[in-house]
């Protein structure tokens, strides 16, 4: 193994070391040819032992002890554990050889950080940053079974992924370290805490989109504070994306994950919004008593209050006050105000290869005449995602469910078809004034920049007939940048709709 690890040292270091004035072409010297010049090429002999330099200059006038000038390799590595080293002995013209000791550094060459420890035997095994006692004892005997012999990477690498899994808010690096005596090293486990907030910030908006049929919309939150405590303000400029009005204005929202504990937090948002309306919309509208009217402008009034059982799990409940001013002149607004209560979860799993992320969440929001609401209805909404990245591979999976109850505002109501569901799909085709009822799944590949996706999904009323449309596209994605084309599957001569943008 020894000779084999500095064979392979030398491949490495003739390839990225200069020898100073050896050509590749020189011969070998023969054995026992006096040794005109010993050489150190690759680390500072500084850095060596002043014991070993002075046995390596006592080479110089000698005959070449090939021996003798590998067990100073030997020593080199000995003493210098982060580096190989292997000798070279070059035929001068006048008969006599030049030693030149050809070094490597192990962190230089990565194929050689996973195999050059095996060199050495395992002295002791550790984990440092947390008590043992928050080890499982299976995991902890796996690791002294380490002890005694040469170190197996691939062991040491599962027995970090297993800590990972057993202390999910730390992170694990495996540290090599010497030992008391020469040959061997000790295994150290390093554990520290990764500081997972109990509460998060509610994501931004931010965006500019374009979508080939609904056109340019933007949105811009800009979040001013603290750790634990901040201000937004969201500015909205012709919003066509999110729901089926197209509506501008802004919001403000004030939020703290920590009110006494990390466990507590609340928010206040208050928004005013300006809208316009589509024709084949207001057309919906008009022919479809079940829906309430349009309106001119919406203000919003959201508290909420957000409590965490653990940093994955949390529930939230408050209130949703909305004052809808009314297209026409009576009555001049309706109020639609509800209870809000839902649940949210969050995890992600890692390990050396693969990342994994799930999120879930429930809504739900009652609009009923205790708090005033001239609308009364419930809307369900519920969602899961799913992420799986493994190298340059990344699959992404979600499904979306929701369902509605009563009269609720169009605000309120479901849409499929812009730049994140059903894309391809234009959203005023398939309900124009939104619906009580929606489905709707993804699946997405993508390869570096390059994707692909398949989309399912309908959206319906009660008394209309349900039925599923497919999308298919590819597109290309940065950090926050996309680029995609969709394609419906199961339209009537339907072409490519072309959407773009960046959220942030």
């Amino acid at each position: 193994m020894r000779s084999g690890m500095r064979t392979l040292g030398l491949l490495l270091a003739i390839v990225s070391i200069p020898l100073l004035s050896a050509d590749a072409q020189e011969a070998d010297a023969p054995e026992g040819a006096i040794v005109e010049s010993a050489e150190v090429s690759g680390i500072d002999r500084n850095q060596l032992s002043p014991g070993l330099r002075q046995d390596i200059d006592a080479l110089k006038g000698t005959p070449l002890d090939r021996g003798k000038a590998g067990a100073l390799a030997v020593r080199i590595e000995e003493e210098r554990p982060e580096v190989v080293a292997a000798v070279r002995a070059i035929a001068r013209p006048n008969g006599d050889a030049r030693v030149v000791f050809l070094v490597a550094r192990i962190g230089d060459h990565a194929d050689l950080v996973q195999n050059i420890n095996a060199r050495y035997a395992v002295e002791r095994v550790e984990i440092a940053g947390v008590p043992e006692s928050e080890v499982s004892q299976a995991l902890r005997d796996r690791m002294q079974a380490l002890v005694g012999n040469p170190l197996d990477t691939q062991a040491a690498d599962a027995m970090s992924d297993s800590l990972k899994a057993e202390l999910p808010r730390h992170d694990v690096r495996r540290r090599i370290a010497r030992g008391t005596a020469r040959g061997r090293i000790r295994v150290v486990f390093e554990v520290t805490e990764i500081e997972t907030p109990w509460l998060r910030f509610a994501p931004s908006r931010s965006k500019l989109l374009y979508h080939e049929t609904q056109k340019w919309s933007f949105v811009q939150d800009i979040p001013i504070g603290t750790r634990d405590h901040r201000f937004g303000l969201g500015v909205v400029w012709a919003n066509k994306d999110d729901l089926i009005e197209e509506y501008s204005g802004f919001r403000l929202r004030v939020e703290s994950r920590k009110l006494g504990t990390e466990r507590l937090g609340a928010s206040m948002e208050f928004s005013r919004f300006n809208q316009t309306w589509q024709g084949v919309t207001l057309s919906a509208v008009a022919q479809d008593a079940g829906i309430p009217e349009a309106y001119r402008t919406r203000l919003t009034v959201d508290p909420t209050v957000t409590f965490a059982f653990t940093p994955y799990v949390r529930v939230f409940g408050g209130a949703s006050i909305s004052d809808l001013e009314s297209l026409s002149a009576s009555p001049s607004s309706q109020m639609a105000n509800a209870w809000v209560a839902g649940l949210g979860a969050d995890r992600r799993w890692q390990d050396s290869a693969n990342d994994q992320r799930v999120e879930a969440s429930y809504q739900l929001r009652a609009a009923t005449e205790s708090l005033g609401s001239d609308l009364v209805y419930k809307r369900h909404a519920a969602q899961a995602r799913y992420r799986f990245e493994r190298g340059h591979s990344v699959v992404l999976a979600g499904l979306s469910l929701g369902y509605i109850t009563g009269r609720a505002p169009i605000f309120e109501r479901f849409s499929l078809g812009d730049s994140s569901t059903l894309r391809g799909w234009n959203k005023f085709d398939l309900a124009p004034a939104g619906a009580d009822r929606m489905w709707h799944q993804s699946i997405e590949y993508r390869y570096r920049r390059g994707a692909i996706f398949l989309d399912a999904g309908s959206v319906w009323d009660p008394t209309t007939e349900q039925r599923a449309r497919l999308s298919t596209g590819f597109g290309v994605h940065g950090d926050h940048f996309f680029l995609t084309a969709g394609f419906p599957l199961n339209a009537d001569g339907a072409g490519a709709t072309l959407m773009t943008g960046v959220r942030f």
